[in-house]
């Protein structure tokens, strides 16, 4: 591969040799820098769907390689089947630049840094392809800004203020902000291109037509960092904490919109007398016309579509660049807001919703603080992390800022954790917050004749509280259909589970210590399952012994390594999350369940996918970790596999108690290292399952026979 190109990705995208342009098209430009930036390889259908739109698009792709390829002729082998690619970029040697960046060099190193990344590729190939091009920008951004910060600070600190100056007049004219420097240990973000890639399509269609967005998902911080950095300086963002009071709404509008409006005759009057009328709702929004920056206005914990309703259909009709985003307080409020829009135009409603928090995210936030662990070990405890947080960022931040590392028991949660969840039901009624904490003392899911026993109008809170999402249907196993993605809860079975464990800790906490082990004992006595009465004893201060559980002993056989190990899984993310809170996550073609579980016996999840052909099977697995509750006897196992007459379990023990009945084998894997299993199977349905209290399990391949039904690097 010729190492005197580079790649140009600050500004106008192109390839050079030795600081002159290689005369490149603008599809052989993108597929460089695709390949470039992605840093893995990808399949030629890819990227011939990428960057073509039609019936001949691997036949144009052959086309454009024996361009490259007869104008670079090292540049990228013939014959395979899968295409990479790792260019120098401009982006690394400007990076490298700033570290040691001269007074007198401060000019032009601005004037190469401070263009539009990857411009002329917006309108190239398929929408993929240009929602790739917005990430990337949006990435690049991102390093640029924190390159002028730290730059800055630097220069500011040598007393080089001429030179400070010019990176922040640069700043401040492009609309951006120099950051802070912070210290190791300060908080971190996990905002990254995936969050932002869904509300790019609304702010494109914002402009000169008003759009409204229905944002939910993750925490109140995030969704604000994820606005603020869409806007990048284009864009003025207002955040307003949504009241339940409307004249207190208009007043809130009027203040927040005060610093961009002019001190006209009709602002003041508003101001005077900010009354919700029909008349002054008007006149507000009216005030936006005299805005000329594009406006993105978000309405945080919305409970009340009522409220909102008069402004948006006046804000929605205004000949402005505006993006309304509306941020529901709760799962109830997200589906009044959806059918309170539903008799709008809906090519102008945007329902988005933030995933939990996942590894790779961890990862990235990870990549500058712990340089010296490999990046197995950091894949390891970005993963526990992941699991132990339930993917809910402030207590993800918790256990990096109070744990060097994360050992086999399961953490606390943390106090500043818990006040954050608690602040956060300020809304739920004290009523249905007092059930709830009854509830929460439980270590089973809920059932009817639980409740009855721990709660007076049992059916009245339980409905409320499923009405808002605080408690969520689960069932004793649960499916999740592969590769779709599908589940769902089955009608029949009305037991419900704490919408997270961290939620259920923190409600149990609000309880006084002698109000725990009174319901403790309470439990104890009305529970049929002997194990789970005596742990309830256990717990409340009592002696008890364990009853016996009749069943049978497996002894481990040691999985065999991977060799080589797999590729680290990289490329979209979906996720379903089960009633019982396993997250089942499909990313860059690996499969990955993660679950911070009730403190209980642990749930049974399926994952079918069949039928398949007959041959050999391979599942290459690593188990990052595996946590139960051993004295209620129920069997805890990382991963599950059957097909045909084949049927293996996995997990980290020596050895597994199972019931009788149940014949597998089984294997023990060491905790965060890739292992690969082998068997022959004649075909039929296969299924994976997991069955724990806590775990981390990606599967990056699993074939059998000549179906391949994951493969890390493949598209998910």
């Amino acid at each position: 591969m010729p190492r005197d190109l580079t790649l140009h990705v600050l500004g106008h995208t192109y390839l050079s040799r030795e600081g002159r342009p290689v005369p490149v098209s603008a599809k052989g430009a993108a597929l460089i820098a695709y390949l470039t930036l992605e840093r893995r390889p990808f399949h030629r259908e890819h990227l011939a769907e990428l960057l073509w739109q039609s019936g001949d698009a691997l036949r144009n792709l052959r086309v454009e390689l024996n361009r490259l390829r007869h104008l670079l002729p090292d540049l990228i082998p013939e014959r395979q089947p899968m295409l990479e690619l790792t260019l120098p970029c401009d982006l690394d040697r400007w990076t490298e630049r700033a570290a040691d960046l001269h007074p007198d060099e401060v000019g032009e190193w601005l004037s190469l840094g401070t263009g539009v990344p990857l411009s002329g590729l917006e309108d190239l190939g398929s929408p993929e392809l240009r929602a790739w091009v917005d990430s990337q920008r949006w990435r690049i951004t991102q390093v640029v800004e924190t390159q002028l910060s730290s730059a800055h600070a630097r220069l500011h600190r040598a007393g080089q203020h001429d030179a400070a100056d010019l990176i922040a007049a640069r700043v401040e004219q492009l609309g951006w902000a120099l950051r802070t420097e912070q210290p190791q240990g300060a908080e971190l973000s996990f905002t990254g291109p995936d969050l932002h890639r869904p509300l790019l399509a609304a702010l494109r269609a914002a402009r000169g037509c008003p759009q409204v967005a229905l944002l939910s998902g993750r925490s109140a911080q995030t969704r604000r960092e994820v606005v603020s950095g869409l806007a990048q300086g284009q864009w003025q963002s207002l955040h307003v904490e949504c009241p339940p009071d409307p004249d207190l709404l208009l007043a809130a509008l009027l203040h927040q919109l005060g610093a961009l409006l002019p001190d006209s005759e009709a602002r003041l009057d508003l101001l005077r007398a900010p009354h919700a009328t029909r008349h002054n709702t008007v006149r507000l929004w009216t005030l936006l016309t005299g805005i000329t920056q594009p406006l993105i206005i978000v309405l945080n914990d919305v409970t009340d579509p009522a409220l909102i309703l008069p402004h948006l259909q006046v804000a929605l009709n205004l000949p402005v660049d505006l993006l309304l985003v509306l941020c529901p307080a709760h799962d109830a409020a997200r589906r009044d807001l959806r059918a309170a829009l539903s008799g709008t135009d809906q090519s102008r409603v945007h329902a988005l919703h933030l995933p939990p928090l996942g590894s790779t995210e961890i990862m990235d936030a990870l990549a500058g603080r712990q340089s010296t662990w490999t990046e197995e070990r950091r894949s390891a405890y970005a993963a526990r992390v992941a699991m132990d947080s339930d993917g809910w960022e402030p207590l993800a931040r918790s256990l990096l800022a109070d744990h060097t590392d994360l050992g086999s028991s399961r953490p606390a949660l943390l106090s500043e954790a818990r006040d954050v969840l608690l602040r956060d039901l300020n809304w739920v009624p004290v009523a249905l917050r007092d059930a709830l904490a009854r509830l929460a003392v439980a270590h089973a899911p809920i059932s009817p004749s639980v409740a009855g026993a721990l709660l007076d109008d049992a059916p009245g809170f339980l409905a409320h509280a499923e009405h808002l999402g605080l408690l969520r249907p689960c069932d004793p196993v649960e499916t999740v259909h592969l590769p779709q993605l599908h589940y769902r809860p089955a009608d029949r079975n009305d037991t419900l589970c704490f919408a997270s464990e961290p939620l259920r800790v923190a409600l149990a906490a609000t309880l006084s210590r002698a109000a725990r082990q009174e319901i403790r004992q309470q439990l104890a006595r009305t529970t049929a399952d002997p194990r789970l009465a005596a742990h309830y004893l256990r717990l409340s201060g009592q002696d008890a012994p364990v009853p016996a559980a009749p069943g049978t002993t497996l002894r481990g056989v040691p999985a065999p390594p991977s060799d080589p190990p797999p590729t680290m899984p990289s490329g979209p993310r979906v996720e379903c999350r089960t009633g019982s809170g396993y997250r089942v996550i499909l990313e860059g073609g690996a499969l990955q369940v993660l679950r911070h579980g009730l403190y209980g016996r642990p749930v049974t999840l399926r994952l079918p996918w069949g039928p398949l052909p007959p041959g050999a099977w391979q599942l290459s697995v690593r188990v990052d970790a595996l946590r139960g509750g051993p004295e209620l006897g129920q069997p805890c196992y990382a991963l599950g596999f059957q097909v045909g007459g084949s049927a293996l379990l996995l997990g980290t023990t020596p050895t597994l108690d199972v019931p009788v009945g149940p014949r597998a084998a089984y294997y023990v894997a060491p905790q965060g290292r890739w292992v690969t299993l082998r068997g022959e199977s004649p075909g039929g349905p296969a299924e994976l399952q997991v069955q724990a209290m806590d775990v981390a399990v990606t599967v990056a391949h699993l074939r059998v026979g000549t179906a391949t039904l994951l493969q890390s690097g493949a598209r998910a």
